[in-house]
């Protein structure tokens, strides 16, 4: 790596991490502090944040678009302290549609900064480094994924309002490492070789579009599995302490397997062997959800089949950053990867689908449709890769 980018690339990893502990700290925690507060029900709080979730995925969509028009680093700044002040603000408003609105907000900083962040990674790296540093990303935010909801945990004991001054003040350090370590990008439009900013690029681009739809189904499958998990144990095995169990179990496997693996893997990806990669992530994945099936009441089964699952998650992650990183156009990385973020539309949806499934149908059918779901996603990656193929041969 350039000597000169060290210093920025680290700023930016660790900005990653506390802004993540935050969010981990927080967010599994929005029911306890929704049901406490304002005394809503279940069902009327799985609304809420699906649609604090999805407002602030879409969003996200048209600020990252606009990231490549302006300065990358002013942007990673605005988000943060928009990501403050969503934080600050929810302990200080009475108003369950105001917190849902902040609640929306850090959403969209998040998003947006992390889209920025990929983009800024996606310029300033070489070839062969960017593979290395986006499942290093990866890694990173998984540790803040781990880290940070027991810290909200130990928290919400002493104060229901504790976790979100933390995320505050957690992302508060990321403000002084982008202004002091992250040196200003240059505009898109005066960037060697960069392509004209057109937002109507985006429409026209196929191959965007089978990946961005591929991410849709595989963050389905990927993206909320704990809690797919959780409600199918709930509805097959009628036994709540259980659930939480398989939960304990599944969660800090998945972790230990994103951390320990997730950089090694990631840097095996190369232009040269993502389809073939991709394709056993997809198998590992299948193989993954049918141990859940047969999982049953063996805790040792859900953790084998947990490690199974989250190998093609780790192929699955990095690849897909890969992929919209080589259809791409200098210029327009920022514009890209906000059309990759609404691949989480799938993970939002996912609590939403599970619960429509189990209420009418058999409980293993939910793990069935999510096989069906990775199957569609390669063959949409496999399709995608083609056109971009022919799109550059053109």
């Amino acid at each position: 790596m350039n000597p000169s980018l060290r210093r920025p690339t680290a700023a930016l990893l660790a900005s990653s991490l506390l802004l993540t502990v935050g969010r981990g700290a927080t967010l599994p925690f929005m029911t306890i502090y929704l049901t406490r507060r304002f005394g809503m029900d279940v069902e009327s709080i799985g609304y809420a944040l699906t649609l604090a979730l999805t407002v602030g995925i879409v969003f996200s969509l048209g600020f990252g678009i606009f990231a490549d028009k302006f300065d990358k680093k002013r942007y990673m700044l605005a988000a943060v302290a928009a990501f403050i002040g969503g934080f600050v603000a929810i302990p200080l408003v009475d108003s369950v549609a105001l917190v849902v609105f902040f609640f929306s907000l850090i959403n969209c900083a998040y998003s947006v900064f992390s889209t920025v962040l990929k983009a800024w990674f996606s310029d300033s790296l070489a070839g062969g480094e960017k593979a290395r540093i986006f499942s290093l990303n990866y890694s990173v935010v998984n540790i803040g994924w781990t880290v940070g909801p027991p810290i909200g945990t130990w928290l919400v004991m002493y104060g229901l309002q504790l976790p979100f001054w933390l995320a505050a003040v957690c992302a508060a350090f990321p403000l002084v490492f982008i202004q002091l370590y992250v040196r200003r990008s240059v505009a898109a439009e005066t960037e060697k070789n960069a392509a004209a900013w057109q937002p109507s690029v985006l429409l026209k681009d196929r191959a965007l579009l089978w990946y961005t739809l591929s991410g849709v189904l595989a963050s389905y499958v990927g993206g909320s599995f704990a809690t797919c998990i959780s409600q199918y144990v709930l509805v097959e095995l009628s036994n709540p302490e259980f659930a939480q169990k398989v939960v304990s179990v599944v969660l800090p496997v998945n972790a230990v397997m994103v951390v320990s693996l997730q950089y090694f893997i990631g840097r095996a990806i190369t232009p040269a062997n993502i389809g073939r990669l991709m394709t056993i992530g997809m198998v590992f994945f299948i193989i993954g959800l049918v141990g859940f099936i047969g999982a049953h009441q063996n805790l040792w089964l859900w953790g084998a089949a947990a490690a199974l699952f989250t190998v093609g998650e780790i192929i699955y992650a990095p690849g897909e950053y890969m992929l919209i990183d080589s259809i791409s156009p200098p210029g327009m990385k920022a514009s890209y990867f906000s059309a990759q973020m609404l691949g989480w539309l799938g993970a939002a949806a996912n609590p939403m689908i599970t619960g429509m499934i189990l209420s009418s149908l058999p409980a293993w059918t939910v793990f069935a449709f999510m096989i069906a779901a990775i199957v569609v996603a390669w063959l949409m990656i496999l399709r995608g890769m083609r056109i971009a193929s022919l799109q550059t041969a053109a």
